[in-house]
């Protein structure tokens, strides 16, 4: 029996097991890394219930700088040092009781779009699936 995902629509709840493989991917391959902050960020906002509510808008913000404000990542985690710093933060980033954060379980892309048959359509199309996602996310208020 097939089921979605029931937080990102991801067809036989296959976005895991392949988040999984793209971070191989990009840990081992630079040309698919360059786009890492992207496809945890986006990952993370579309399953929410590995996040609180704070850390679920902390992806959000990211997202946007990275895409809306173009800023690299090598400057965004700078810039953000102390206020994610485990000793100095005034909030949790992870969840501990895998409830979703947001409600929606259908998106427009998921992980399961994003092609992997070279780092330049998989750089490509972890950015479009970024872009789509952080589009849908910022329409939803929590």
């Amino acid at each position: 029996m097939m089921t979605n995902c029931p937080e990102c629509g991801a067809t036989n709840t296959l976005c895991k097991p392949r988040f999984d493989d793209f971070l191989v991917l990009e840990f081992t391959d630079a040309d698919y890394g360059a786009v890492h902050h992207l496809t945890v960020t986006a990952y993370m906002l579309q399953h929410s219930s590995k996040l609180t509510r704070e850390g679920w808008l902390h992806m959000r913000g990211l997202l946007r700088e990275f895409l809306v404000e173009d800023k690299p990542p090598q400057y965004v985690r700078r810039q953000n040092r102390d206020l994610v710093d485990s000793g100095k933060r005034k909030f949790k980033i992870s969840s501990k009781d895998g409830l979703p954060v947001i409600q929606k379980s259908t998106w427009t892309m998921t992980i399961l779009d994003v092609r992997a048959e070279n780092a330049d359509a998989y750089c490509e199309d972890v950015s479009a699936w970024a872009r789509a996602v952080l589009e849908e996310a910022e329409q939803i208020m929590i």
